[in-house]
C-alpha cells in the first residue's frame, strides 16, 4: 500500500469511507446530530487514520436505522436498547432483517402533539374528560411534558367515537376487551413465529431463506396476518350475534 493516501487505503480495505461532513451530507443529518448520536453510543467508533476519522457503510446504515426508529416513535433510550443487541459489523441484509422485525405494523407514522395542537388538529375543544377517553380507547398515547402521540387515522376514529350517542363507559369497556384479546393474539402469534420460523432460521435449518428473503417474507406476512384477524373477528362476531337469536 506504499504511496497510497491514508483515506484511499482505508476505503480500499473497508469499503467507501466518508468524513463526518460527507456522512452528514449523505444522510441529511447535521454534523452536530451525528456527534450527539455517537456520544450517546448509537454509533460504533469511526475508523481512525492518524488524526482523521472516517465513517463507513455500517455507520450510514445505523444512522438511517436510528432516524427510522425515531420516526416510528422510539425514544433514544429505546433505540439504544435495540442497537445494543445488533453487532457493530452487521451486514446490510441482517440489518434489513432487524428493521423488518421492528417496523411498526401501522403504516402511518405517529407524531407528538401538545394539547393546543391536538385540539387544532381535532377541530374541536377537548376537555380533560375527552382526553382521558381518547387515551383509554387507544387513540392517544400520553408522552412526556403533557404531550400525546397519535396518528391522523387514530385521532379521526377517536373523535368519531366521542360523537357516538352511547355511554363512554360502554365504549371504554369494549375497547378494553378488544385490547386484551389483541394482546393475547399478538403474543401467541409472536411465539409461533419464534418457534416455527425465527429459531429454525437462526439454526440454519431454513436453507431457502436468506436474510434479505426473510425480511421480505416478514413484510409480506403482516398484511396477511391483519386481514386474517379481521376476517376471523367478522365471522366470530356474526356467529355471536346470530346464535342467541336463533335459540
Amino acid at each position: 500500500m506504499c504511496g497510497v493516501p491514508p483515506a484511499q487505503a482505508t476505503a480500499t480495505e473497508h469499503g467507501e469511507l466518508l468524513t463526518i461532513d460527507e456522512l452528514a451530507a449523505r444522510t441529511g443529518l447535521t454534523v452536530r446530530t451525528i456527534r450527539f448520536y455517537a456520544a450517546e453510543g448509537l454509533l460504533p467508533a469511526p475508523v481512525r487514520q492518524g488524526r482523521l476519522a472516517y465513517y463507513g457503510p455500517a455507520h450510514r446504515m445505523r444512522l438511517d436505522f436510528v432516524r427510522e426508529l425515531q420516526e416510528h416513535g422510539y425514544t433514544l433510550a429505546a433505540i439504544d436498547r435495540v442497537l445494543s443487541r445488533i453487532p457493530a459489523d452487521v451486514s446490510a441484509a441482517d440489518l434489513a432483517l432487524h428493521r423488518a422485525l421492528l417496523a411498526p405494523w401501522a403504516p402511518e407514522p405517529g407524531e407528538e402533539l401538545d394539547p393546543a395542537a391536538l385540539r387544532q388538529r381535532a377541530g374541536r375543544p377537548l376537555d380533560d374528560g375527552a382526553l382521558e377517553f381518547l387515551v383509554a380507547m387507544g387513540a392517544l398515547e400520553p408522552c412526556a411534558e403533557g404531550r400525546y402521540r397519535t396518528t391522523s387515522s387514530l385521532l379521526a376514529l377517536g373523535i368519531e367515537l366521542l360523537d357516538l350517542p352511547v355511554p363512554r363507559s360502554a365504549l371504554v369497556e369494549a375497547g378494553a376487551v378488544i385490547s386484551h384479546h389483541a394482546t393475547a393474539a399478538a403474543a401467541e402469534l409472536t411465539e409461533v413465529f419464534r418457534r416455527g420460523i425465527w429459531e429454525p432460521y437462526r439454526r440454519g435449518e431454513l436453507d431457502q431463506l436468506g436474510e434479505d428473503r426473510l425480511a421480505a417474507v416478514i413484510a409480506r406476512m403482516r398484511p396477511i396476518a391483519l386481514q386474517t384477524l379481521v376476517t376471523a373477528f367478522e365471522r366470530a362476531a356474526d356467529r355471536a350475534i346470530r346464535e342467541p337469536l336463533q335459540r
